[in-house]
């Protein structure tokens, strides 16, 4: 199923940021971005390891300099977020490619895929209601958010780490 889904996420990616950019009237970025889907794609049949960070670095980039721009955050956040779907799903594919033949790859990858959904889902939630609910927080809230975000992510990495071994 990774193999799939490593080629369909980031044409997704690559189309939902071109399709905002073009929506947006920005014609020039939406046509550079599908020439840069299509250079991505072929890294990827060509097994070139250097373009699944830059595919993500690139993907990344593109929807946060769009939100400064006129696109829709919708189709930005939604890009950016397949485009990290890509990355994570083709180095796990690196991964399964030099698994020893003993190992139980269908089970690692159902596992990891049912995983990278949930986290997907929880990801697409929250930057759905961030884009619903408007607040004006000021800044030292959001010093105090930031500090928590960090040490509730540290604390659910070190969680992840103790419980995979």
């Amino acid at each position: 199923m990774t193999r799939i889904l490593r080629y369909v996420c980031p044409i997704l990616s690559v189309g939902l940021l071109g399709s905002g950019y073009f929506l947006g009237g920005l014609r020039w970025p939406a046509v550079g971005l599908i020439v840069f889907g299509i250079i991505w794609v072929s890294g990827l049949l060509f097994h070139w390891d250097w373009i699944h960070p830059l595919g993500l670095f690139a993907a990344s980039g593109v929807a946060a300099f769009g939100l400064f721009m006129d696109p829709s955050p919708v189709f930005l956040i939604s890009g950016a977020l397949l485009g990290l779907l890509a990355w994570d799903l083709s180095e796990f594919h690196n991964r399964l490619r030099m698994a020893s033949p003993e190992d139980d790859t269908a089970s690692l990858e159902k596992r990891h895929l049912l995983r990278l959904f949930a986290i997907a889902l929880v990801g697409g939630c929250l930057c759905t209601f961030a884009l619903i609910i408007h607040l004006n927080p000021s800044f030292e809230w959001m010093v105090i958010l930031v500090f928590f975000t960090v040490w509730g992510i540290g604390r659910m990495v070190d969680w992840l780490l103790k419980n995979s071994c």
